[in-house]
């Protein structure tokens, strides 16, 4: 938690606390068909703390809201890696290949140009 939204969160407290010993009353509190006397200061920190717990509610939701989303999205990631490996693993192959057939049409080459060279036919035979 940041240090303003403590020290926030201690002043709230503090006026809650202040208003409620100012107001020591006896109050009637109706709910559906239940009744009950209490103190303003129960009913102040009672619905206070309701307050509370509703905010912490929708806090928590959220965060585990994006965590999910980011969870989602650390999975995608990786799911793409794994997609673009075997792309690069099969262009490395194919560029393996490519050489290896240019290393044999080189060595073909060199064969070539180091046999002796085949006489040429007579004029006698030709004609």
């Amino acid at each position: 938690m940041k240090k303003s939204s403590l020290i926030i969160l201690i002043v709230i407290l503090g006026l809650v606390i202040l208003f409620s010993v100012q107001n020591p009353n006896i109050v009637t509190v109706k709910f559906f068909s239940f009744e009950w006397n209490t103190s303003k200061l129960v009913l102040i920190v009672a619905s206070f703390a309701a307050g509370l717990l509703s905010g912490l509610l929708v806090s928590v939701t959220e965060y585990f809201r994006k965590r999910i989303q980011s969870a989602e999205a650390m999975r995608m990631r990786q799911a793409s890696q794994a997609n673009q490996k075997p792309e690069a693993n099969g262009l490395v192959r194919d560029l393996e290949a490519k050489v290896a057939n240019l290393k044999a049409e080189i060595a073909q080459l060199k064969l070539k140009v180091n046999a002796p060279a085949a006489e040429p036919p007579s004029s006698e035979q030709s004609g």
